[in-house]
């Protein structure tokens, strides 16, 4: 299995196998990405980004089928909440409308949730949920991504619950508690607060050197400060048990400057260690791929749903459950509304009518009303017959016209995909419901540039690419890249079937 952890600047992956609480390492890789591919965890450019996963998993030989993700970003927000007891779906539920309700956030967001123990409030006994709320789009994108590099993805979740898996697992993390763990990066700080065994609070915060006026030291005086600030909060929370650890890990060519300060308050300091429930890392940095290896940990449902995936697929929030429930409910709402008034205007009938129930039915009893009934039986008769030959021919015209086909139209909007880059094709074949072009290329870069032009035509969906090969020629060299991108064609909506209704009115 693959794990990711990805950040704004870096994507660090490892091949391994999870057994039995266990991790067994096999390979690590990292991939450094330029500014503005992803902003606050958003991927703005997906093919590009899948081309560049593809790029290094072919060169470290890295394939897999299932991937785990571990991501960080400032849009994620933490918050702790008090929720009675509960279990399960309704658990999920309850933490879900309360982050919505106390943050002030819309249905957009996808909301994970740790157990923390146990409150107090007025004699009743309540459940210390610490919640995350990642947006959706985040999520939304790396399944784009990994749909796109043919991997099945299993989990996405937040990275303070990713290392949480690490240090909830070791005891010697167990023995440092109440402590603050702190990942350092040139681009942001992490801290995650563990009391009692559990992950109590965390915070993420992005750092830029112009915040601190571009000085060299930018990084050493932003871990400071978000120190500080953790300490400050902890005390204000609970006075009698104040932090006494602080570890570190990611970037720590700033830990003996760190550890000095702290020395100064008798805090003490260190660095994460190797659990001894993982191995193979001694051929890699452990504490660079630290997130990643938590990710690939099981989760425990009892005391945890952190997977991005699963609660949005519980929730009905997937890109097409959510849309299905939208769908759902807008017809609850609608057929409300028509129970609502028909029981409104049948008891403004009833009472209107009341007294004149009986010369009522003794004029629908007469044998003029009988007469008019039958005629008009009749003609419904027909008239359901012709419906019901309309009905099958609609049926068949918009089957007809949902096909896909390959005409001249449709060959011109593939051959526009490949104009002005470089790329040529060789074959467009067809096949349960797929067209599939086989291409070819002279650069690395060009694949990414057509599957984007596919991605941007309303006539396409389905789009999937899975990575370009070299091409060789007869004399043992290579002559360029060819590649292959499947797709379909969106269904069309059908014009109305003139001459059924034509039928029809005939008919009548």
């Amino acid at each position: 299995m693959l794990s990711f952890d990805i950040t704004d600047r870096h994507v660090r992956i490892i091949r391994g196998t999870e057994a039995r609480g266990k991790i067994k390492v096999a390979d690590a890789s990292t991939i450094d990405i330029g500014e503005g591919l992803i902003v606050n965890g958003h991927i703005k450019d997906i093919p590009k980004m899948a081309t560049i996963i593809n790029d290094e998993l072919k060169a470290k030989r890295m394939a897999d089928k299932e991937a785990v993700i571990s991501v960080s970003s400032n849009l994620i927000i933490f918050k702790e909440l008090h929720i009675p007891k509960a279990k399960g779906t309704q658990l999920l539920t309850m933490v879900q409308n309360q982050m919505q309700h106390q943050m002030g956030i819309a249905e957009d967001y996808s909301i994970s949730y740790t157990i923390a123990g146990e409150v107090e409030e007025e004699g009743v006994q309540a459940m210390k949920v610490l919640a995350t709320a990642c947006p959706f789009e985040v999520v939304d994108c790396f399944r784009k991504v990994f749909s796109m590099l043919g991997i099945s993805l299993r989990s996405v979740v937040v990275s303070c619950n990713s290392i949480s898996r690490i240090i909830l697992g070791d005891s010697k993390s167990k023995a440092k508690m109440p402590m603050l763990l702190v990942q350092i990066d040139p681009n942001f700080v992490s801290l995650n607060l563990y009391e009692n065994n559990q992950l109590t609070f965390s915070r993420f915060a992005s750092i830029d050197p112009e915040d601190y006026d571009n000085s060299e030291d930018y990084i050493y005086e932003a871990v400071n400060e978000n120190i500080f600030r953790m300490f400050q909060f902890q005390k204000s929370r609970s006075g009698d048990n104040p932090i006494q650890n602080v570890v570190f890990y990611g970037d720590t060519t700033e830990y003996i400057r760190l550890t000095n300060a702290l020395e100064q308050m008798d805090i003490s300091t260190s660095l994460l260690g190797v659990p001894s429930n993982i191995g193979g890392y001694e051929n890699f940095e452990f504490q660079a791929y630290a997130n990643a290896i938590g990710a690939m940990f099981r989760s425990n449902k009892d005391t945890e749903r952190i997977n991005l995936i699963e609660v949005d697929a519980a929730s009905g929030r997937t890109s097409a459950g959510a849309k299905f429930a939208m769908a759902v409910f807008g017809s609850i709402a609608v057929s409300a509304a028509v129970v609502g008034a028909v029981w409104i205007f049948g008891n403004i009938q009833e009472n209107g009518f009341k007294n004149d129930t009986a010369a009522i039915q003794e004029y629908l009893d007469s044998p003029e009303v009988a007469a008019q009934i039958a005629a008009v039986d009749a003609a419904q008769t027909k008239l359901d017959k012709v419906n019901n030959v309309k009905a099958y021919v609609d049926i068949a015209y918009d089957n007809y016209g949902s096909l896909p086909m390959l005409t001249r139209d449709v060959i011109e909007d593939i051959e526009a995909n490949f104009s002005g880059t470089g790329v040529g094709w060789k074959t467009i074949a067809y096949g349960d419901g797929f067209f599939t072009v086989t291409c070819t290329a002279n650069r690395v870069n060009e694949p990414a540039e057509v599957v984007g032009n596919f991605f941007e035509q309303d006539i396409f969906e389905n789009v999937t690419y899975n990575g370009f090969s070299q091409s060789d020629d007869k004399e043992g060299g290579t002559s360029g890249y060819e590649f292959t991108i499947s797709f379909s064609m969106r269904p069309v909506e059908p014009e109305p079937a003139e001459d059924a209704e034509q039928s029809a009115e005939s008919a009548e």
